[in-house]
């Protein structure tokens, strides 16, 4: 059972989705580069396959399948069928919208065919040995099921960030374990399910938000995040088991433990070769911005509106269902923008993107 419905819909998610984009792009020219060296044997087939996993509402997937399409169009003349995946509650509203526009064409050029699969990406999406290329973007970061384990002190299993966190609020690593174990096993069916559908030669390209030696990309963003529902709970107007029970199933890898089911795993590794690694810290459009005119309004509400689209689904699912939900998740929103422009060293933010490019044996 998925541990989140999805992103924040109607569009939201692709209106606040800049830095997910940056990430995107500097991941995939790993794999446009790799297009050129298809083997010649693909040229003569009925169909080359895509499978982008994590698709959302679509406006990056989008991108990021075009940006394929025109690199493989150079070499191949024939059909593409282009897929795209998420959770069956994901807005496929938003996402067909943006697939088959009113005017003009989402996909670019001729004998090209899209299709939309709902299911998990930790498990099988689509028949063996038919796709040639998949993508997942950030996806596989959210846990395919919510361990039996508690996190009373903070929202998150990472721990909070190192800028002076607030009294009582703390992870330790017996608290942190189980959610290490499920995104192990998580990753390792995430890999063992395209091993099945992805065909002799064909690539995997694999990049998520994750933490290197100096930051978490969860530092900060989780902080105002936590501090803003403790304030509630503080206030009188949310229980504090609300706060306890509160938890985001996300888990942020270093780029060891995301290549460690293939160079660990003997199945795995006989199956996938890796060709690259990624690792690296991504611009960020609304901390560039501050930088540049110095507007720390402009800049909280920016970030607000790039936490809500990933956040609010799984924050809404844990206030209780005698509050006005609408009303109360707008006011911890307004909190965290507040507490932004109050204190915007407090919650700095670092974009860390890690990687691998994998080749199917």
């Amino acid at each position: 059972m998925p541990t989140t419905t999805g992103m924040k819909g109607d569009g939201f998610y692709n209106a606040h989705s800049a830095p997910q984009r940056v990430a995107l792009e500097s991941a995939l020219t790993k794999l446009e580069a790799a297009i050129t060296e298809l083997p010649n044997a693909w040229l003569d087939e009925p169909y080359f396959g895509i499978l982008d996993i994590g698709s959302s509402e679509g406006a990056n997937a989008i991108y990021a399948m075009n940006q394929l399409i025109q690199v493989l169009r150079r070499r191949l003349k024939t059909p593409i069928w282009a897929w795209f995946n998420d959770l069956p509650t994901n807005d496929f509203n938003q996402l067909f919208k943006n697939l088959f526009p009113t005017e003009g064409q989402a996909l670019l050029g001729a004998d090209v065919f899209p299709g939309v699969i709902g299911g998990s990406g930790f498990g099988r999406l689509v028949p063996p040995q038919t796709i040639h290329m998949a993508t997942t973007f950030n996806a596989i970061a959210f846990l395919e099921q919510k361990p039996d384990a508690p996190l009373p002190n903070y929202v998150l299993p990472m721990g909070p960030g190192s800028a002076a966190p607030r009294s009582g609020v703390a992870v330790t690593n017996e608290e942190r374990e189980p959610f290490r174990k499920q995104a192990q096993k998580d990753l390792y069916q995430f890999y063992a399910a395209r091993a099945e559908e992805v065909v002799s030669g064909g690539q995997l390209l694999v990049q998520v938000f994750g933490r290197n030696k100096q930051y978490s990309t969860s530092f900060g963003i989780y902080d105002v995040l936590n501090d803003a529902v403790l304030d509630f709970v503080e206030d009188g107007q949310l229980p504090r088991q609300v706060f306890e029970n509160l938890i985001f199933p996300i888990y942020f890898r270093t780029i060891e433990e995301l290549v460690a089911p293939i160079e660990n795993e003997s199945q795995l590794g006989q199956v996938f070769r890796i060709e690259q690694t990624i690792s690296e810290e991504i611009p960020v459009p609304f901390n560039q911005a501050l930088e540049e005119n110095g507007d720390v309004a402009s800049w909280s509400k920016s970030y607000t509106g790039f936490l809500r689209a990933f956040t609010e689904a799984i924050l809404d699912s844990a206030l209780p269902e005698n509050l006005d939900k609408p009303v109360m998740l707008n006011h911890i929103y307004e909190r965290i923008e507040q507490r932004l422009t109050i204190n915007p060293e407090r919650y700095e933010f670092h974009y860390i993107s890690i990687g691998a490019l994998l080749t199917r044996l």
